[in-house]
C-alpha cells in the first residue's frame, strides 16, 4: 500500500468517524478504536517528520538565497534586469556604483535615460533586436549620471522564467540581463 493510498484510507476512516452518531459511535469495538487512535499517532508522526523536512529544506533554500544574494551584489560587474521595454527591473550595488546613484532611484526607469545623450540612438536601434535574440550580443555605450560619463561594455543575455518563448506575448514576459563591465579605468597596452 503506498503512502497515498495510506492517507486516503486513514482520510476516510476519520470520515467516517465523524459521520457517526453518538449512538453508532457507542457500537466502535475498543479494538477498532485502539487501531484508529494507533493510526491517528502514525499519521501525526509523519506529517511531524514532513513538516520537519519543509523547515529544513525552506532553511536551506533560504541559506542559498543569502549566498546568491551576496554574491550577486558583490560582482565588479553591473548587472541590470530590463523588461520587454527597456525599464529597470532590478541591479546590484556595482551598477548603482557605476552611476553614484541609490539603488532604489534605478528600478522602474527607462534603461536609456542613463546613457549617454550621443549613444541613445545606438541603444534605441540595437534594443529590439537584441530582446529577441541576445545571446552572444555585446553594445558598447557611454552611461551618463549629471556631469560623469563612463564607457562599458553590456554583454545581453536572456533571462526567461517561462520554459517556452514562442510568440510576441510570451517576449514581453522575457527579460534581459545586462552584464556591464565599466572601461574608464581600463588601458590597452602599447
Amino acid at each position: 500500500m503506498s503512502i497515498d493510498e495510506r492517507h486516503e484510507e486513514l482520510r476516510n476512516r476519520a470520515e467516517q468517524v465523524v459521520n457517526f452518531s453518538p449512538q453508532e459511535i457507542k457500537n466502535i469495538t475498543p479494538e477498532e478504536i485502539q487501531r484508529l487512535f494507533y493510526d491517528l499517532q502514525v499519521y501525526q508522526i509523519e506529517l511531524q517528520m514532513q513538516n520537519d523536512e519543509l523547515q529544513k529544506t525552506q532553511l536551506e533554500l533560504s541559506q542559498a538565497n543569502n549566498r546568491y544574494s551576496f554574491i550577486y551584489h558583490c560582482l565588479p560587474i553591473g548587472i541590470v534586469i530590463l523588461d520587454h521595454l527597456g525599464f529597470i527591473e532590478q541591479i546590484n550595488h556595482a551598477f548603482a556604483k557605476m552611476l553614484g546613484v541609490k539603488s532604489a532611484l534605478l528600478v522602474k526607469k527607462h534603461f536609456s535615460k542613463f546613457i549617454f545623450e550621443e549613444d541613445k540612438n545606438i541603444f534605441i536601434q540595437r534594443f529590439e533586436p537584441i530582446f529577441k535574440s541576445p545571446e552572444g550580443k555585446f553594445m558598447q555605450l557611454r552611461l551618463q549620471n549629471d556631469s560623469k560619463v563612463s564607457p562599458v561594455l553590456i554583454q545581453c543575455n536572456v533571462y526567461d522564467e517561462s520554459d517556452n518563448i514562442s510568440s510576441d506575448t510570451n517576449l514581453k514576459q522575457r527579460k534581459i540581463v545586462f552584464s556591464i563591465t565599466d572601461l574608464s579605468g581600463i588601458t590597452v597596452g602599447q
